[in-house]
């Protein structure tokens, strides 16, 4: 999965060759989710998958915003999936955000499950779900964005990377629901973590005034496939 020649153009021309090559190899893939007629994984949904605990917070259930089918996910990520290419991941948070907020330390309003995908009876238990809308991928390569501070760990003044993002933008534009790559939207990001999961709100399933929702994970525990360590952040409209 490699960038467009285009931006790698852009990116040599505009810096020196040792902070352009810096700059270039903190590209990281991902997919871009788009909404469909139909797709392996979806937005919302009830999943029918092997039993598990519905996820809560402070004793509610908490709402699945998305399932993500890992062996899709591993077809097109490859060896940069870094999870079982069997079952779903279950993308779940606290809908009614009463998670102390706390910033760039994200919150623990969230959970992510990993499923078998074996249809059984749901176990009992009350369920907050939305109307599905299946997902349809598009590998996506991208680059961090002025806004992530990347400008600063290279040396370069701020003018100076968002000059530059301003002509990178339209040749990598940002999907409404991404998995892994850089932070598209404009949540608190937390230190030390990378996106696994950024949505936004879609027609008919916005969550009163937040538009967007971001889960966020370690470098650790993505390499290590580790998922109980997630945080979340979200965008108020």
């Amino acid at each position: 999965m490699n960038l467009p020649a285009e931006v790698r153009a852009i990116v040599r021309t505009r810096l020196a060759e040792e902070t352009a090559t810096a700059y270039l190899d903190t590209a990281r893939p991902s997919i871009g989710w788009a909404t469909a007629d139909e797709g392996w994984s979806a937005f919302g949904g009830d999943p029918s998958v092997a039993a598990f605990d519905w996820p809560t917070y402070q004793g509610e259930p908490m709402l699945m915003l998305a399932q993500i089918d890992c062996a899709e996910a591993a077809e097109i990520l490859g060896g940069a999936w870094p999870f079982t290419d069997e079952g779903r991941l279950l993308f779940f948070h606290d809908e009614d955000f009463t998670a102390p907020y706390s910033g760039e330390a994200g919150d623990d309003g969230c959970r992510v499950l990993h499923v078998a995908n074996s249809p059984v009876s749901p176990l009992p238990g009350r369920r907050r779900t939305i109307p599905p809308l299946p997902l349809v991928p598009t590998p996506l390569a991208g680059l961090p964005s002025w806004t992530t501070g990347v400008g600063d760990a290279l040396g370069l003044e701020t003018v100076t990377m968002i000059d530059l993002w301003e002509d990178l933008a339209p040749l990598l534009p940002a999907p409404r629901h991404r998995l892994l790559g850089h932070p598209d939207h404009d949540v608190p990001h937390v230190g030390g973590h990378v996106p696994l999961l950024q949505l936004q709100a879609e027609e008919g399933t916005a969550w009163g005034e937040v538009v967007s929702v971001t889960f966020w994970i370690t470098e650790p525990d993505l390499r290590a496939g580790i998922l109980t360590n997630v945080r979340r952040t979200y965008e108020v409209a």
